[in-house]
């Protein structure tokens, strides 16, 4: 008696478990995914077309470039 009642149950549990992850992962990503990727469309540089900001590299002090030092690293 239970055990049909259960397998009943459990086919309807599986239509409703369907089709409720199907809204909640459209929901996610019309809620989430798809304005962020607009807002990175909008404001990426997908060609590199804008001039960047100069580096952050800084030559150090007292660099000298000799063979010399080259074989004295350390």
């Amino acid at each position: 008696m239970f055990r049909k009642l259960y397998q009943k149950w459990m086919a309807i549990a599986n239509v409703i478990g369907n089709f409720n992850s199907r809204v909640v992962l459209s929901l996610l990503y019309a809620i989430v995914v798809l304005p962020f990727g607009l807002v990175v469309r909008v404001f990426a540089d997908p060609l590199a077309i804008r001039r960047r900001k100069s580096s952050a590299w800084t030559t150090p002090r007292g660099a000298t470039k000799s063979v010399e030092d080259a074989r004295r690293q350390f």
